[in-house]
């Protein structure tokens, strides 16, 4: 089964992609940027399964979370140390989330 989750972040565009055979992989402006194989041997929402650099703006992190059959993600943007939602596939963001992403 395969699974893209697409959004936009400091004006980078952002896809996930989840497939049971090919692990998850991470895009930034169409430019492949991590992988992962063990999508489904980790502590699901605790630790970071992809992560990469977006410049100045800090280091976007993924986390996958178990949906019951589904896999979702959370992704936070991390500066120092805060740590901005930036984009949930299973929980909507405040307004305030959503603006601060964009």
């Amino acid at each position: 089964m395969r699974k893209e989750f697409e959004f936009t972040v400091k004006g980078h565009k952002v896809k996930v992609v989840n497939s049971w055979t090919r692990g998850v992989k991470l895009y930034i402006d169409g430019d492949f940027r991590d992988q992962d194989f063990s999508f489904l041997s980790i502590a699901w929402g605790k630790t970071a399964l992809l992560s990469a650099k977006l410049g100045e703006f800090g280091i976007l992190e993924i986390f996958p979370i178990s949906a019951l059959i589904s896999v979702e993600i959370d992704a936070f943007l991390i500066r120092g140390n805060e740590k901005q939602p930036v984009y949930s596939s299973h929980k909507h963001l405040t307004l305030t989330e959503i603006r601060l992403a964009k």
